[in-house]
This record gives C-alpha cells, sequence and structure tokens, in this order.
C-alpha cells in the first residue's frame, strides 16, 4: 500500500454509495408532493449523478424516472434505499433489500421505538433482527438521512453544493436542517452529515468513531439528546476531542425536554448535570442551540488559534461601548486599560477626547474619516497587552445620517481595521435594530463575512464563542502537557 494512501474510516461507505432506490413514490399525475417524490426531486435537483431509481406505486414516471414496483426489480446494483413508506410495511421491505444486496437503508418514516406503542417497538426490533442477517446497516428510523455534498446525497432543496471540512450529527430531523441552514449563512459548509433519529443501529457513538477518523472532518458538531449508550459514549467524545475540536448541543436538559426527547427518538436522555459532568470530562464544547454551536465554529475556523482572552473592544456610540464591554467581561472576556501613552497617541489623532472614549473600550466616530480611524487602530494595534480584537457597528444610532450611508461607512471602517490587525480579530454586525426593506443588514454581515472575518449578530454571542473556543485550545494544550 502506497504510504501515501488515506485510510478512511469504517462507515465511509454509507456516504458514497455507488447507486440510490427511493421506495415510496407514485407517478407524478397522481401526487406531486408524496414524500418519495420529494426525496426524488431534491437529489436531482441536487445534482445526485450516481444511478437513481424510484420505487412504488402505479404505472409511470416520477422526475422522469420509471417506478418499479419492487425493489428486486430494479436493474444493477442498488447500495442505499431511503424508505418513505409506512411503518408496518418496513420489515418485508428490509428483506426485500436483504435479497437485493441493499448496504444501506434510510428509515425516513416514523412510529417505531420513539412511540409507547408496544407495536412500533417490536417492529423496530423486527427489522433489526432482518438487517442484521443481511448485514444492512440502518440509519434511524425517523430520520432525514444523509447529506454529503461530495456524493450527492441531500435531503433538502436548498442546501450548498460546497463541501467543507465540519461534521454534524443529529437526532433531530428538524434541529439538523436549522442546523445547516444556520451554519449555511454564516459561510460554514459541510464534509457530512447525519440525520439518525431513533439510533435503532446507527447510533451517536458509531458516527462520532467515524468523524474522528475522518480526514475530511476538521470540526465535530452534534445534536443530541439522549443516549443508551453511556459508557461508550464517554469514551468516543474522550478520543473525538483529544484529535478535534467536539461541540455538542445537548438538548432535553430540563425535565420536560427530557420527557420529550423519549418521545421524540426513544433515547434516555438523562440529568443535565450528568451531562454536564460527561462533557467536561471529555473536553467537548457544550452549547445550549444550534446558533450557539455555529457560532463556536466560525471561531474555530476563522479566527483559529486565540492564545490568551485580553480584548480589545472598538467601535463607535458610548453606549453601545458600554454595553458591548458588559458582555464581553460576563462572557469572560477580560479588558485591560490601555497605558497612558497608547491613549496619548490616540490624542495625537483626534487633538480630543470629547465625544469618544479611549481606554478600552474604544469609541471612535468612523464617520470622522477613514485616514484618522485607520491612523488610530494602527496606534493600538499591536500593544503586546492584547490577545484579540473585538470590532463591533451598530450603524442605525445615528439620527442625523442616512442610512445607506450609515451602513457603508460602518462596514467599510470595520473590513479596514480587521485588515490591519495582526491579533485574531472578530466583527460583531449588531443586528438589534430596525431591518427595513432594503435588506441592508443582511448586505453588510455577508460584506463582511466574504472579506474572510469572523462575523457575529451580537457582541454576546461572539464573546461567548471566543471564550469557548479559548477554553478547549486550553484543555487541549492541558491534555497533550499530561501525555
Amino acid at each position: 500500500m502506497s504510504q501515501n494512501k488515506v485510510t478512511r474510516p469504517g462507515l465511509e461507505y454509507i456516504f458514497h454509495p455507488r447507486s440510490t432506490a427511493v421506495v415510496g413514490t407514485v407517478p407524478d399525475s397522481q401526487n406531486r408532493f408524496k414524500l418519495g417524490n420529494q426525496f426524488i426531486k431534491v437529489l436531482q435537483d441536487f445534482g445526485y449523478k450516481d444511478p437513481l431509481y424510484a420505487v412504488g406505486s402505479g404505472e409511470g414516471e416520477v422526475g422522469g424516472l420509471k417506478i418499479y414496483q419492487n425493489i428486486g426489480d430494479v436493474p444493477g446494483v442498488v447500495d442505499y434505499v431511503i424508505t418513505a413508506v409506512p411503518n408496518r410495511e418496513v420489515p418485508q421491505l428490509v428483506e426485500q433489500c436483504g435479497k437485493k444486496g441493499v448496504r444501506v437503508m434510510h428509515l425516513f418514516v416514523s412510529g417505531f421505538g420513539e412511540i409507547e406503542d408496544g407495536v412500533g417497538l417490536e417492529l423496530q426490533q423486527e427489522i433489526l433482527r432482518t438487517a442484521g442477517k443481511y448485514g444492512i446497516r440502518i440509519i434511524g428510523p425517523n430520520c432525514m438521512g444523509i447529506y454529503c455534498p461530495r456524493s450527492g446525497l441531500a435531503f433538502g432543496l436548498d442546501f450548498s453544493r460546497t463541501a467543507g471540512k465540519v461534521g454534524y450529527l443529529a437526532q433531530s430531523g428538524g434541529q439538523c436542517i436549522l442546523g445547516i441552514k444556520e451554519a449555511i449563512r454564516r459561510g460554514i459548509y459541510f464534509s457530512k452529515v447525519v440525520s439518525y433519529g431513533n439510533a435503532a443501529d446507527i447510533n451517536e457513538c458509531d458516527l462520532l468513531e467515524y468523524f474522528t477518523d475522518d480526514p475530511d472532518t476538521e470540526i465535530i458538531t452534534a445534536y443530541i439528546e439522549g443516549t443508551n449508550h453511556g459508557p461508550r459514549l464517554l469514551q468516543v467524545l474522550s478520543d473525538a476531542a483529544a484529535k478535534k475540536p467536539v461541540i455538542v448541543f445537548k438538548c432535553a436538559a430540563t425535565e420536560g425536554g427530557s420527557q420529550a426527547a423519549v418521545s421524540h427518538t426513544s433515547a434516555i436522555a438523562g440529568s443535565s448535570l450528568t451531562w454536564e459532568t460527561l462533557l467536561r470530562q471529555t473536553g467537548a464544547i457544550r452549547v445550549y442551540s444550534v446558533k450557539e454551536m455555529f457560532d463556536v465554529v466560525t471561531v474555530l475556523q476563522r479566527c483559529p488559534g486565540i492564545k490568551g482572552l485580553n480584548t480589545l473592544v472598538l467601535g463607535h456610540g458610548g453606549g453601545s461601548c458600554v454595553q458591548a464591554s458588559d458582555d464581553c467581561c460576563r462572557a469572560g472576556l477580560k479588558m485591560p486599560m490601555l497605558p497612558v501613552e497608547l491613549r496619548q497617541a490616540l490624542m495625537k489623532v483626534y487633538k480630543t477626547d470629547a465625544g469618544n472614549i479611549f481606554k478600552n473600550p474604544l469609541d471612535i466616530n468612523p464617520y470622522w474619516g477613514m485616514d484618522k480611524a485607520r491612523e488610530a487602530f494602527i496606534a493600538v494595534a499591536d500593544w503586546d497587552g492584547l490577545d484579540l480584537v473585538l470590532l463591533h457597528s451598530t450603524p442605525e444610532q445615528d439620527p442625523f445620517v442616512p442610512r445607506d450611508f450609515q451602513y457603508q461607512v460602518h462596514t467599510d471602517t470595520l473590513i479596514e481595521w480587521a485588515k490591519l490587525s495582526n491579533k485574531p480579530v472578530v466583527l460583531v454586525m449588531n443586528t438589534n435594530t430596525a431591518p427595513g426593506d432594503d435588506g441592508l443588514p443582511e448586505k453588510s454581515f455577508n460584506r463582511a463575512l466574504e472579506a474572510g472575518f469572523a462575523v457575529f449578530p451580537s457582541v454576546e454571542r461572539a464573546a461567548t464563542a471566543i471564550f469557548r473556543a479559548y477554553s478547549y485550545y486550553q484543555w487541549k494544550s492541558g491534555l497533550s502537557k499530561r501525555r
């Protein structure tokens, strides 16, 4: 074997099927919006290139594909089957797939171990016995399946075709979709995503092990409601976090949430304290929403290697700067006061501190011109007492400046400052103002994002993400020393 050949982990084949069949389709002329038909449309629109087959009822076509009445009628190899049929039909389908040589089945359908009716659990156990007999791996039941840009697999009409370096496993299909959309809006792209539902077969431990060894994945993100594999999860999380950042949104942290999780995916949620201890012990980064999850990813990808928490906060508006300071300190960041010589350097630029703050935070008016803004930032940017810079903008607080000019000046100034910094830098485009009908807040946010910087919609979220990323770096550094 060549020394340069990349070793792929065991579940790699589920992301790269040689062909895919969707079971549960009808002719377009009968019901264009049947779920099986929608899976066909998504795959075709996404650009799935390998053979794609439709299996269902009725003579005709769906999306230009002939509908086969049975999986056994499909010509050639079928590796991956997406199942959109009622739960009572699944056991027979698994048997048919076994005889066909199918390797992976995604069970979109619900009504198995997550419901209180004992029939659902019996059905789930039956399909597992049959799948085990034929060596079929099961994703689900009760899930959305796989999104893999490199292989053309997807389950959403507007998913990005750009492949990235983030792996995402999610018990909830809805949280999985929301996470994908939040990430893409933030300029974050995925290596692979798995919505795994009930985890009757392939579970969170299997997927964490896979992503740990996957060379295409540099950051692991996970939405977990609960587990039936506590000791193993402890081990795989520890192994994963030792190699790459692992960010976990552990939902069902309350009594009500735990009860809902059992009904949703049959997971054993456990107490919040137990999970807090587990995640801290393993080095995983705990968050409390998908937005927070991808806030942390934003720092890790676009502002990596933060070496300390001493932060320079720079923006415009006295009240906004004071609030930004509170948000940073509350999150755990530190804000050392600028030394006298640097404050004097700023006074030389602006001649007076009237209407400004020259301590930390810095309140500098961007409307006094880019030359002055640039000179002021250069005067303080290389201070050895700083580890990072947080630049924030709240354009609409100026009552006498046209709205479009506000956004133009604020965005230009933040990007200019960020380009001048030799320190890690994050940008905040505050979105707590009226969005209007012109799309200016979103356009400004996207401009800063496209410039390549870590961008956030609030100082609070930025500071919290910075602290979590820094804490992970510290944990990993300590782990390396202990080893």
